[in-house]
């Protein structure tokens, strides 16, 4: 469906992976049309989304009318390619009021000082679909010693590879670690050019059906056996918005979490309607790609994924292990040289639009 067909209040916004500059500094002249957040009833609010699952479970809660049924219609900003950055630059501009990045780049972004990010709920977990492959000749980690080891820095992916490596009592120092855009990981590994890598979670299924040799070194499951710390590894994805449009349009923010959480995410869950939310995501998820994923292995990404409904996910957000997984990552990136200052979570933290 076209623009110019979409129900008012509901046009889509394509941002290409070319306007990053733009969103930076957006005024009237980058995002001044689009609407703000408003409480729920009034104007639409406006949200950043991208091509993946739990942006395909807001489109099919939009489908069913739920979030209308809420009180709260939705102006949609389509981002696409790794587009963490620039949807927290867009939410900085003001240029769109509510989106979902992985904790990384919140992390990240909050850490700058300038855009006063708020986490208000849990999209989804992908934490289980991380993994580390290797060439078939490395049958361990601390067999990665002096190899070529791709990641995507400052993101979640190379987070991964550092957490690994922690439990070897290694550093990326002992690897020659190699900085690469997800797809140009992936296709330097396919090639040959790199022996290992932490990909993107698409390229991931896509390695392992083209490289069949490949190895997975180390997922998940893994971190919860010895050596070193068993911590289980989170690495949440966050609803994230600004205390602005928290202060401005609460309540259109708790429409819209509770039609997420409570609509989108049990029709997903049940298993009388599961086959259906799975096939509306995948076609929503493969929209515009190139190289679309087909239904089996969004299955395999959604099931190996973590979504909640809303008492739960207020429950998770309140424990103990959820902040703590947060405060890792900022330490983390503070070694790293990537954070100056340790952010204040117990304001970014946001629980009571729950």
């Amino acid at each position: 469906m076209s623009n110019r067909d979409a129900p008012a209040g509901r046009r889509r916004f394509l941002v290409r992976a070319a306007a990053g500059a733009m969103l930076a500094t957006a005024g009237p002249l980058g995002f001044g049309t689009l609407a703000r957040a408003q409480p729920a009833g009034g104007a639409p609010l406006s949200i950043g989304l991208l091509r993946a699952p739990a942006s395909g479970i807001i489109d099919l809660t939009e489908q069913h009318g739920w979030f209308r049924q809420a009180g709260v219609t939705l102006n949609e900003v389509l981002f696409v390619a790794a587009a963490g950055p620039k949807i927290i630059q867009a939410l900085g501009s003001g240029g769109i009021g509510l989106s979902f990045v992985n904790s990384t780049a919140a992390l990240l972004g909050l850490a700058g000082g300038v855009i006063p990010l708020r986490f208000i709920s849990i999209p989804t977990d992908p934490s289980r679909l991380f993994a580390l492959l290797a060439a078939p000749g490395i049958d361990s980690v601390p067999k990665l010693a002096g190899k070529r080891v791709a990641a995507t820095g400052g993101t979640a992916l190379h987070y991964f590879l550092a957490r690994v490596l922690a439990k070897f009592d290694m550093t990326l120092k002992d690897v020659e670690f190699v900085n690469l855009a997800a797809a140009d990981g992936q296709a330097a590994f396919v090639a040959g050019r790199v022996d290992a890598i932490v990909p993107s979670v698409n390229g991931r299924f896509y390695i392992m059906s083209t490289r069949k040799d490949t190895r997975e070194l180390f997922t998940y499951d893994d971190f919860t056996k010895p050596p070193g710390p068993t911590q289980r590894f989170l690495n949440y994805d966050l609803f994230v918005t600004t205390q602005s449009i928290i202060a401005s349009s609460a309540p259109a923010l708790r429409a819209f979490l509770a039609a997420y959480h409570d609509r989108g995410v049990r029709y997903l869950l049940d298993p009388k309607t599961h086959e259906k939310a799975i096939a509306g995501i995948t076609e929503y998820v493969n929209k515009e790609q190139k190289n679309p994923t087909d239904a089996a292995i969004m299955s395999r990404i959604i099931e190996l994924s973590g979504f909640y409904d809303l008492a739960t996910v207020k429950t998770l957000m309140t424990r103990d292990d959820f902040r703590a997984s947060l405060e890792y990552q900022v330490k983390f990136f503070m070694d790293l040289g990537q954070i100056k200052t340790a952010p204040d979570l117990s304001k970014a933290i946001v629980t009571d639009l729950l």
